[in-house]
């Protein structure tokens, strides 16, 4: 369900599973070892979400390039690989300077939390960077 207002959108619960094989691939891709628990930033994997990643790619639009600026994991245990887990996202608009913040509580699916993400992007005309050819989109 996805609710609207100006400056706020909610989304959720979305189901993302910890799954071994994506857990030994995130771990990899991020320079850990293949094997072990999932890193705290595991669940940034659902950012490639259509419905995570459409709205970014929204907001994005009417400024231009999304850069990420903070990523902050608080967690009550760990993420388990093999359970799934349900996250409620928030994603808050704000303009000086333009950013989006995207905040996930993750919830397990006897409904306790296990934690919260909060992810800031820095939204930059692409045509303010110096070099940057006028009218190029990224």
């Amino acid at each position: 369900m996805l609710s609207n207002s100006p400056d706020v959108q909610r989304l959720g619960p979305l189901r993302a599973t910890a799954a071994p094989e994506a857990v030994a691939a995130f771990r990899h891709a991020t320079g850990w070892r293949a094997d072990g628990p999932p890193p705290a930033s595991f669940p940034v994997v659902v950012m490639h979400f259509p419905e995570i990643g459409d709205a970014v790619r929204l907001a994005a639009e009417e400024v231009g390039l999304p850069v990420h600026e903070a990523q902050h994991f608080e967690y009550s245990r760990p993420i388990r690989p093999g359970e799934s887990y349900d996250l409620m996202i928030e994603m808050r608009r704000e303009t000086e300077p333009a950013r989006l913040i995207v905040a996930a509580d993750v919830f397990d699916v006897a409904g306790e939390k296990v934690g919260r993400i909060v992810s800031t992007l820095r939204l930059i005309d692409p045509a303010a960077i110096p070099g940057a050819k006028a009218g190029a989109r990224p």
